[in-house]
């Protein structure tokens, strides 16, 4: 059964270098399909010189002339998706008119016909966008519930590197299983898991068994103790997530693991490391890494969210 992921453009030139890059990304993956929806604001909060239109200076369209403009931008971005090579066959296109908030229309479209995945550009018209709840992109990875949000930042690091953030088993095993059946079936990608470690244990000093009257005098011996159970315990889910990859076609060398400390704090540590390594795409929980909680503002994963530049940032649903 083919899969769809919605994906979303706006209008605007990093809009539509977006849509071409995930073009270029999925076009071997033969039973993914895409979906383009564009939403027609009808309010004149959007900035005209940042379309490629000039349709959308009137606060306020007939709806011919609102269809004409969408039909315009989907047009464009679908010339720029089988520009790489993705299959016409692959694609659809959908287009919302008199749209009062593009972010709740693109959350309920994929609501209504059951996508799992919702993918967009970054606007970034500034530096400020990317700190504001407000902006499209923000508004629907939070907001959308029961959804992976894919948000590309362009231009994307060209490489074939994916970065797979690993927190715990089992939820670990269940973003390696989404990534699985995303990417795979494309050749030549290199899969890194990346586990950072909190830097102090959390049950350093009730960590459930009796102290030996050696481990009571030497504290460093149980914080070394508690690193390497920590470690072996990673190591073991990060095995299975080998597995998986591998049973999906992805030869083992394809495959690295890598387990830091924290050093700066989670989210930083792990924008270091996607930097340093030069990750295009990057499979995280919308969940916080180490702390079971919603995505809301200061959890890691909003943070990256705000803070990335140059990929294409996976934040999974489970």
């Amino acid at each position: 059964m083919e899969k769809k992921i919605l994906v979303a453009v706006d209008g605007s030139k990093r809009g539509f270098e977006a849509a071409s890059i995930l073009g270029e990304l999925l076009k071997e993956q033969s039973q993914l399909g895409i979906v383009l929806f564009h939403c027609v604001h009808q309010l004149g909060a959007v900035q005209a010189d940042d379309l490629c239109t000039s349709m959308y200076e009137s606060c306020r369209l007939p709806i011919g002339d609102q269809e004409k403009v969408g039909h315009e931008i989907l047009d464009e971005a679908l010339r720029c998706i089988l520009e790489k090579g993705f299959p016409k066959e692959r694609i659809e296109v959908r287009l919302k008119t008199n749209s009062l908030d593009p972010a709740l229309d693109i959350i309920a479209e994929a609501e209504l016909r059951n996508y799992e995945t919702i993918a967009m550009g970054r606007r970034g018209r500034g530096n400020l966008e990317t700190l504001l709840l407000g902006s499209v992109s923000g508004k629907v990875a939070h907001y959308a519930p029961r959804h992976s949000v894919w948000v590309v930042d362009t231009p994307v690091f060209d490489t074939n590197r994916v970065l797979i953030a690993m927190e715990g088993d089992p939820d670990s095993l269940e973003l390696v299983r989404y990534a699985a059946d995303i990417l795979t079936s494309i050749p030549h990608l290199e899969y890194t898991f990346l586990h950072i470690m909190p830097s102090v244990p959390p049950t350093f000093w009730d960590d459930g068994h009796i102290l030996s009257p050696d481990e009571d005098k030497d504290p460093r011996s149980r914080l070394e103790r508690w690193r390497t159970e920590w470690t072996t315990s990673v190591e073991r889910f990060m095995s299975r997530g080998r597995l998986q990859l591998m049973e999906k076609g992805v030869p083992e060398k394809n495959i690295q693991t890598l387990i830091l400390p924290t050093r700066q704090g989670v989210a930083r540590d792990l924008l270091q490391a996607i930097e340093n390594h030069r990750f295009k795409v990057v499979f995280m929980g919308k969940k916080s890494l180490h702390e079971r909680k919603p995505f809301l503002m200061g959890s890691h994963s909003n943070k990256i969210l705000q803070m990335s530049k140059g990929i294409i940032l996976c934040l999974v649903d489970f």
